[in-house]
């Protein structure tokens, strides 16, 4: 006669007890990504309704982004386009010149932008921007974006030598090619140079935030990666508004 196997009394209580963990474990990680889901869904509202006062949008480009079907920008909604130029004294954007050439046919306003280099003499940059860009400065404001990175952070910047040097590479695109010139950094940066000589020249903040900007804030970028259709696919570009209504900008942007 075969015996009977006879189990622990406790066996089907600690079966019992593991299926309820493995329920709950289930039902709380699904908890979460909900959670997360909706807060996603919710700040993706709360954007899109900001963005809605900002009737005017633009991207920036270098030769990252490659070849650039400047008129399909223009059909996508985009008023208007910054291209990478320069950075410190030695670097150009490969793509600079043909982008820049074929940008003229569209609609889209244009603008150029250097990126500031904390390690290079002022003058050396500058000739570094003249030598690549020529005239084709566009019809916006001359942009210099200042980074950190490093050593060179917001805290740097609050000395007078490193702003001396901002100053002086900004004041001799200004004199060169007679135009506005605006800085493009983050708040914390601008934070460290609004007190000094440079607060005069309006600036271009790079915040996810676009409530309460004020007068002295041109541009925003609000997300480094937005999605746009560029040669029948879709792209990450830095996307841009301007801090006024389409009336200011027209006004604005033919100064």
């Amino acid at each position: 006669m075969k015996r009977r196997r006879i189990e622990p009394i406790y066996t089907n209580t600690y079966r019992q007890l593991r299926n309820r963990s493995r329920r709950l474990r289930f039902f709380s990680i699904l908890l979460i990504l909900i959670i997360i889901a909706g807060g996603w869904f919710g700040y993706r509202h709360y954007r899109d309704q900001q963005l809605s006062h900002y009737r005017v949008r633009g991207v920036t480009l270098d030769q990252a982004n490659g070849f650039v079907d400047f008129q399909q920008l223009s059909q996508q909604g985009f008023q208007f386009a910054y291209l990478r130029a320069t950075s410190g004294a030695t670097y150009t954007d490969d793509q600079f010149q043909s982008n820049y050439d074929r940008s003229q046919g569209s609609s889209l306003k244009m603008g150029v932008y250097h990126v500031y280099s904390y390690t290079t003499s002022p003058k050396a940059q500058f000739k570094n921007f003249e030598r690549e860009v020529g005239y084709r400065e566009g019809q916006l404001p001359i942009a210099v974006q200042v980074t950190t990175y490093g050593k060179y952070n917001a805290r740097y910047l609050r000395q007078s030598e490193p702003q001396k040097k901002l100053l002086q590479l900004v004041s001799l695109l200004q004199q060169h090619y007679d135009k506005r010139i605006i800085i493009w950094c983050t708040p914390n940066i601008w934070q460290s140079v609004n007190q000094t000589s440079l607060a005069r020249y309006k600036t271009w903040l790079q915040t996810s935030s676009l409530s309460h900007q004020s007068g002295q804030v041109v541009f925003i970028t609000y997300d480094e990666k937005a999605t746009v259709k560029l040669n029948g696919q879709s792209q990450t570009v830095p996307a841009s508004v301007f801090n006024g209504s389409q009336r200011q900008w027209h006004s604005w942007s033919t100064q």
